[in-house]
């Protein structure tokens, strides 16, 4: 199974793991123990799975949807400590400045309302407007469930190799600071 979410995520999320930005993402600490792109790759991760059990009960989700919100929906956090004052500020606007980054990656005629709609509303419930399609449920719940992983030391971009997914810069980067 984790060879399968892992094409999927590939497939679908290419041109954004290829993205200048995504590879800038390795390179910041998000949640004290990840880096944003590997937080993005395990919601990503955990997207697919709560996704296939949904199929299951002949729920329909749009997995390509889902993997470009669940991969980008923190981008706008890059340079965090020069953009924000503080974590509230960040909480509340990270997923609009996420917006035209994901606009510039995937292009217009990829981008559509329920990329916008997951993004700028998983924050949810710290932000009032919950998410109105299923993606956007389903990336929010995701991204908490994939914080608390990570917390007590059980990512779910552990089921990835993370190097498939680094530029050969970023893979050489790694290898020196490990």
């Amino acid at each position: 199974m984790a060879r399968q979410v892992g094409n999927l995520i590939y497939k679908y999320g290419n041109d954004i793991l290829q993205s200048e930005e995504f590879q800038k993402a390795f390179g910041q600490t998000h949640h004290k123990y990840m880096t944003v792109a590997e937080h993005s790759l395990g919601v990503a991760v955990v997207s697919l799975r709560i996704s296939q059990f949904l199929y299951r009960l002949h729920i329909p989700v749009k997995d390509r949807t889902l993997i470009i919100a669940a991969l980008c929906h923190d981008l706008g956090i890059l340079g965090r400590t020069e953009k924000y004052r503080n974590n509230f500020e960040c909480y509340g606007r990270h997923p609009l400045d996420s917006l035209p980054i994901i606009r510039e990656i995937i292009g217009e005629e990829e981008y559509d309302e329920i990329i916008e709609d997951s993004v700028r509303r998983h924050m949810w419930p710290l932000t009032p407007i919950p998410p109105r399609h299923r993606e956007g449920l389903i990336l929010t719940t995701a991204d908490k469930v994939s914080a608390v992983m990570e917390r007590v030391g059980r990512s779910p971009a552990r089921t990835l190799d993370l190097d498939q997914f680094r530029s050969p810069c970023e893979k050489q980067e790694a290898q020196h600071t490990s």
